[in-house]
């Protein structure tokens, strides 16, 4: 496993942990991580296929490995920031 497929897989983990605890923090928005999860899905999906099935050369697997990359980014750190912000609105409550 080359260094790209580790980058790639460290930050999908770090994606689905994140997602996990945003999971458990809500317990009453199903509909909204149902539908965080679908977009994942969605871009996901689209982009790894152009990695593995569509990318010619001349650069092109780059493109898709970095664009994906860019969304899972900015995706976790949505997440990320939405769990901040539970977090401090569960312990101002107590």
């Amino acid at each position: 496993m080359n260094d790209d497929h580790l980058l790639l897989l460290f930050s999908f983990i770090l994606y689905w942990v994140t997602f996990t605890l945003l999971l458990i923090k809500i317990k009453d928005e199903k509909q909204g991580l149902v539908i965080n999860l679908s977009i994942h899905v969605i871009y996901s999906s689209y982009f790894l296929y152009g990695l593995f099935y569509r990318a010619q050369g001349n650069g092109t697997a780059l493109a898709w490995w970095f664009y994906l990359l860019v969304l899972l980014w900015t995706h976790w750190l949505i997440n990320l920031g939405q769990l901040v912000y539970l977090l401090i609105k569960s312990r101002s409550k107590n």
